[in-house]
């Protein structure tokens, strides 16, 4: 009984901080992170984690948005939640970061997980 109350107990509290960690808020992100252009994300592996920076073009529709920086276009699926209060007008720029998703036989597209407005992009 202790060693399920004990697995019980750890699990609620791995759970809560887990919830946290995903909340929205301040987000760390590295000085030494490498901004990926959207021709180099298409190439990507599945479920590799990148950052890009660009401006949203036009809304899809479902979640989608087509995002382009200097480089082409790819589409970023930002669940409603992502944006966390932020609005974001066609043309503004914006760095995002997630995961690059690629189905058989279909375009690349980014799983974003977080978004935020920038002034300009650095590349």
């Amino acid at each position: 009984m202790k060693k399920i109350l004990f697995a019980f107990l750890c699990l609620a509290v791995c759970g809560n901080a887990f919830a946290k960690d995903h909340k929205k808020g301040f987000i760390f992100v590295p000085e030494n992170v490498v901004i990926e252009t959207v021709e180099n994300v298409k190439t990507k592996s599945d479920e590799t984690f990148v950052y890009m920076q660009g401006q949203i073009v036009k809304a899809l529709g479902d979640e989608k948005y087509a995002f382009t920086d200097k480089t082409g276009e790819i589409v970023l699926e930002i669940d409603n939640d992502e944006f966390d209060g932020v609005t974001v007008a066609a043309g503004e720029f914006i760095e995002v970061s997630g995961e690059v998703d690629k189905d058989m036989m279909k375009p690349a597209k980014v799983d974003v997980k977080s978004i935020k407005k920038i002034e300009k992009p650095k590349k």
